[in-house]
């Protein structure tokens, strides 16, 4: 699917914790695997620079649900992101 981001033509709102480390598989990965898989912070850079279009709003500090562990500050990033899409 990564390699299909560059394909996206519609506008993209990306909100993503950058302490989020979820990788489907982490718990069997080799730990030289595991520690290359699910950083976030870097993963959302480098898809946001695939995908036509985008933008990108981190959470510093938030994990993998953003808008759980911070719904107020997640909801107003969520609507200014779509009035400015």
């Amino acid at each position: 699917m990564y390699y299909e981001f560059k394909d996206l033509q519609v506008p993209t709102l990306l909100l993503i914790g950058t302490s989020d480390i979820t990788a489907i598989g982490s718990d069997n990965a080799p730990p030289e695997v595991k520690a290359r898989i699910g950083r976030y912070n870097e993963l959302g850079k480098q898809v946001a620079k695939l995908i036509p279009h985008s933008t990108l709003v981190e959470f510093p500090g938030l994990g993998h649900a953003p808008q759980m562990e911070e719904p107020a500050r997640f909801h107003q990033a969520l609507l200014q992101g779509l009035k400015a899409l």
